[in-house]
């Protein structure tokens, strides 16, 4: 372990990662398209594949203030302009109270301290609401960095920029999240047990306001005894487009690319009908937030 990253704290994190189905949350609502790739037809192995894709640059964030670690939600690391950051909520970021906070890298493992005081936080928002902003961008040292790639990896901004005023595609591929949802998860006197799913929809809605984008999506609840009632554990999350298209023989297949388009940080009530989740979009991110090279 790297001495900036202390010597860990003795909480193990277990991320409920099997290959079994309930690993993949996905959720659409009827669409009549003749495009249209119903959720249920994308094989499961593809689903695993696709979780496991952008499980890599995601971690769970902790914090350390008291005397028991308390889950707060969900980081990417992503890499841009020579730096590596943390990029989570705003609202995620004031949460880690104290002078350190905790991630969890992969499952088994030790919760990883990282000192407050030798990172530099980036705030976007300063009030908790559905329209935010609520982006939060957390440069790290490099010794902080390596000793965290040796598990994650971090996603390269400047290697996949899109050409400006290029509309992201909202209506093909999955749109998703990945993270824990609080309720789910349990916090035992020597490991915190979390769910980690991914929680994919085909149903992507934009808009925009005062200069800022927002993506929500919407998840189906009837007959889902499996999804949350509450998202809560999924802020700051990165939002992911993973492009799926069928092959002329049928069958459901992944371009092999996933594409950070944004940032989860607020919750509609969820309903017995449906719930959503609202994510800053590809412009909040790439414009406001995120540096240039």
């Amino acid at each position: 372990m790297h001495p900036l990253l202390d010597a860990g704290i003795p909480w193990q994190m277990t991320a409920l990662q099997s290959n079994s189905s309930s690993a993949n949350v996905v959720s659409e609502k009827p669409v009549q398209s003749q495009d249209h790739i119903a959720l249920t037809e994308i094989p499961q192995d593809l689903l695993d594949e696709l979780r496991e894709r952008v499980w890599v640059y995601t971690a769970s964030a902790f914090a350390l203030e008291g005397g028991r670690p308390a889950y707060v939600g969900t980081v990417t690391c992503v890499a841009a302009a020579g730096q590596s950051y943390l990029l989570t909520a705003a609202h995620v970021w004031r949460r880690l109270r104290g002078d350190r906070f905790a991630l969890s890298l992969a499952a088994d493992r030790l919760l990883v301290p990282v000192r407050k005081d030798l990172v530099e936080p980036t705030v976007l928002g300063t009030t908790e609401s559905e329209w935010g902003p609520d982006l939060a961008l957390v440069r790290l040292p490099d010794l902080v960095a390596r000793g965290i790639s040796q598990v994650k990896a971090f996603y390269n901004i400047d290697k996949r920029r899109f050409p400006s005023g290029e509309r992201p595609p909202y209506e093909t591929g999955l749109w998703a999240v990945i993270g824990a949802p609080a309720e789910q998860s349990v916090v035992e006197e020597e490991e915190v047990i979390l769910k980690v799913s991914l929680l994919a929809s085909v149903v992507a809605s934009p808009q925009e306001r005062d200069g800022f984008d927002y993506v929500d999506l919407s998840y189906y609840h009837v007959g889902r005894l499996d999804l949350p009632g509450s998202y809560g554990g999924i802020s700051g999350a990165g939002l992911w487009h993973l492009p799926i298209s069928r092959s002329p023989s049928g069958a459901v297949r992944w371009s092999g690319e996933a594409r950070l388009e944004g940032v989860a940080f607020y919750q509609q009530p969820a309903g017995t009908q449906e719930g959503v989740i609202r994510c800053h979009g590809r412009k909040s991110l790439y414009d406001r937030a995120l540096p240039v090279a």
